[in-house]
């Protein structure tokens, strides 16, 4: 299993960043299409959100990552059950903050190499395996 990260985290096997300025199609195509997913994702969380309100930013929860994880699970199937039967979104009484805890940073993340070690080398592998199969099987949009 794979993360897709924003830039401003570190590359590593498991949590998939981008390109930092690729020049090369191979890059750019998986660059657009983890931006694409990250999107997806962030809206699928943000509906949710609304819904749930104990999964906003300042309401976070205050549990095991287990735990969060069930409770986030509980919400989803929640939700589509909400879905199924037509139920629809809160209407907002005030404004609610859904922010993803995504923040874009300008160029590349700023790594300290000597701490950054295997992790780093491996990040790069995986990354190219997943950018090299995606252009291989790219659907042309």
């Amino acid at each position: 299993m794979h993360f897709s990260g924003y830039s401003g985290y570190a590359l590593r096997p498991w949590l998939l960043t981008p390109f930092n300025n690729p020049v090369a199609d191979v890059g750019q195509y998986y660059n657009k299409m983890q931006m694409s997913t990250r999107s997806i994702i962030e809206r699928c969380n943000g509906v949710l959100k609304m819904r749930y309100r104990c999964l906003l930013k300042h309401r976070f929860l205050h549990y095991h990552p287990e735990k969060c994880t069930k409770i986030i699970n509980a919400c989803t199937v929640l939700h589509n059950i909400c879905i199924t039967n037509n139920v629809p979104l809160p209407v907002e009484e005030e404004p609610i903050d859904i922010d993803m805890g995504i923040i874009q940073q300008q160029g590349g993340p700023i790594i300290d190499q000597r701490f950054a070690g295997n992790d780093l080398v491996q990040g790069r592998q995986v990354r190219s395996i997943v950018a090299n199969y995606l252009q291989r099987n790219r659907l042309h949009l």
